[in-house]
């Protein structure tokens, strides 16, 4: 290899320290539109109508939008490549603006303005009536028989979508596990342990605010400049938004200010494109503010774990089991894919002797919504399996260094339930150099018998993550590579620099692989 592995300066690190990077806010253009959404107040109901006289007597004030005006098309919003297959799409149940309440903050109408000023003025002197109903906030209350749909148009409940796995065979049960155990080793040799554990709701915090700004030109093309991880899936969902040709619509991603997952959603991109339309093509600037993310865009799932472990009194781990609920909020996003990963992760980082066997259920809830955020409910898996496993090593007494090294997923593990491979693999290494160097024999030693208020805890943890996916592919990018007329390359590609580093790798992997140097190679960020 003569450029993978070596030490570059990142391709966007001088912009970024000098500031000369441009955002998305730095590239709007000065005659820009402002334009401000109005959430609704109540939690669950239906909007019955709108008094918007005194909004429109603001000066500045240019259209006020409901959700009575805009197209009625029903789109997703997750970040995945789109399937042609209509089982493995996205779930479309949102639409620009909603008449339909499922949430405190709900996106009803928009203010158009000449100014942020006029915005907020006007927002202030909207009225709504609303056919307010009860609020649904937990997951109990969500799958609660009689309880009222969210999404009565596409399902007669308030569960997205219930994901069941197992290892140890197709027809593994948790009560067949217990059944064949007592025949192998007696009941009076094991034990089993039930523990229900809570992950909570996480707002992602990026530094950057979603924003976006958009315009059409004469021939009727829209731009979108938007602050998004996944510009091409914006420029699909704006066409599926709008009933618009793809060709019709560009995005330009600029450089993006923390995205970490909530940006991986299309969020406001095809309310900021349709908005121009209605304005005769004017651009118009569409930026939420920080209390308006938290509540009106993405967070990291909250999901209950009840879990369920059967070992013997001397340390053999035989099954697991997990029923995971995620409250998913008022809408889907990412949500059907979430839970059943939490769910995954789950079953393959132990290797059950005769099996696990998981449940997951991902529920609608009159609550924000939440979508993707950095691990993509591993964390929440992990939360599970690895207090799970530490009240084990409570329970019998055993090491949990040693009892992790004995029972976890082992090197070239293959998960039967999809196919995926785990080629590398550097589990117990990392765990046996963790021990040394934190010296964990030393440690677990000297606090085994402390006393009083202030004292000393030895833990550890271990996780994995895949990548990829094979055999699946779900996640694919492909490059566009032109050669100029001095022998330099200039690149694109699918995937997007959000901050990790890409565009300096992906360079590098260029020059690698043509033999151009990596000083001659000019990638074009997406």
């Amino acid at each position: 290899m003569k450029e993978i592995g070596k030490e570059y300066i990142r391709v966007d690190a001088y912009g970024k320290v000098t500031g000369e990077a441009k955002y998305t806010a730095d590239l709007e253009p000065r005659d820009c539109l402002h334009a401000r959404v109005y959430h609704a107040t109540i939690a669950n109901g239906l909007v019955t109508s709108f008094d918007l006289e005194e909004a429109n007597k603001v000066k500045g004030v240019v259209k006020i939008v409901t959700c009575f005006d805009v197209p009625n098309n029903q789109f997703p919003t997750a970040g995945h490549p789109w399937s042609v297959e209509k089982a493995h799409q996205d779930i479309a149940d949102r639409k620009l603006l909603n008449e339909r309440v499922r949430y405190y903050g709900d996106d009803i109408a928009v203010v158009i303005a000449e100014n942020e000023v006029a915005c907020q003025q006007a927002i202030a002197k909207i009225k709504v009536e609303y056919e307010e109903y009860e609020p649904i906030i937990s997951v109990e209350q969500a799958m609660k028989k009689g309880a009222t749909p969210l999404h009565s148009d596409l399902r007669e409940d308030n569960v997205i979508v219930h994901s069941h796995v197992t290892m140890g065979g197709a027809d593994f049960t948790w009560e067949e596990a217990i059944k064949k155990a007592e025949e192998q080793y007696g009941a009076d040799q094991l034990q089993v342990l039930e523990k229900e554990y809570h992950t909570p709701k996480v707002s992602h915090c990026h530094i950057e605010l979603p924003v976006s700004f958009a315009y059409q030109d004469v021939n009727g093309k829209i731009t979108v400049t938007s602050s998004t991880q996944i510009p091409h899936i914006v420029r699909r969902v704006i066409s599926q938004a709008l009933g618009i040709p793809v060709g019709k619509i560009r995005v330009i991603k600029p450089y993006i200010g923390g995205g970490f997952g909530n940006k991986q959603d299309v969020l406001y991109e095809p309310l900021n494109a349709y908005l121009t339309m209605v304005v005769g093509g004017r651009p118009v600037r569409l930026e939420i503010s920080r209390e308006e993310t938290i509540i009106g865009t993405r967070i990291r799932h909250e999901i209950d774990g009840k879990c369920k472990a059967l070992f013997t009194k001397d340390g053999k781990l035989l099954a697991r089991k997990l029923e995971a609920y995620a409250n998913n909020g008022g809408y889907a996003s990412h949500g059907h894919a979430i839970c059943a990963n939490c769910g995954n992760v789950f079953k393959d980082i132990y290797a059950d002797q005769l099996g696990c066997e998981v449940d997951c259920y991902t529920v609608w809830t009159s609550t924000v919504t939440a979508g993707a955020m950095r691990g993509y409910g591993i964390p929440q898996a992990i939360m599970f399996s690895e207090c799970l496993t530490d009240d084990i090593c409570k329970e019998i007494g055993a090491d949990p260094l040693e009892f992790r090294m004995e029972h976890c997923m082992p090197e070239g593990f293959v998960d039967p339930a999809n196919g995926i491979t785990f080629h590398s693999y550097g589990l117990k290494k990392c765990m046996e150099e963790g021990a040394k160097e934190f010296g964990w024999k030393e440690k677990r030693k000297a606090y085994a018998n402390q006393k009083g208020m202030i004292r000393k805890g030895v833990g550890m943890a271990i996780f994995c993550y895949k990548t990829g996916v094979y055999p699946i592919s779900l996640e694919t990018s492909s490059a566009r590579m032109i050669l100029n007329q001095d022998g330099s390359l200039q690149v694109q590609l699918g995937a997007t620099e959000i901050g990790q580093g890409a565009d300096t790798v992906f360079s590098q992997m260029t020059a690698e692989t043509t033999g151009i140097t990596f000083d001659k190679v000019y990638i074009v960020s997406t």
